[in-house]
């Protein structure tokens, strides 16, 4: 089974996906006066549920990126 590159469309997508979920647990972490609104999810801060999404997306896209040739 061969490697085949994904398309820069899977890259760039995967690209904003991680950055936009780096900026949301790198505010939840370290900004004290938080730039995003809290609110509550199941129980859990929202926020670090959608950045779990979005980290799962990043790396799920990537791989059928890798894995996919149409992609």
């Amino acid at each position: 089974m061969g490697w085949t590159p994904p398309s820069k469309f899977i890259v760039i997508l995967t690209f904003i996906l991680m950055a936009f979920g780096l900026f949301i647990l790198i505010d939840m972490i370290f900004l004290s006066p938080s730039l995003l609104p809290n609110f509550e999810l199941a129980g859990y801060h929202g926020w670090s549920i959608i950045v779990l999404i979005l980290f799962f997306l990043t790396w799920f896209l990537f791989y059928l990126g890798v894995k996919l040739k149409g992609i």
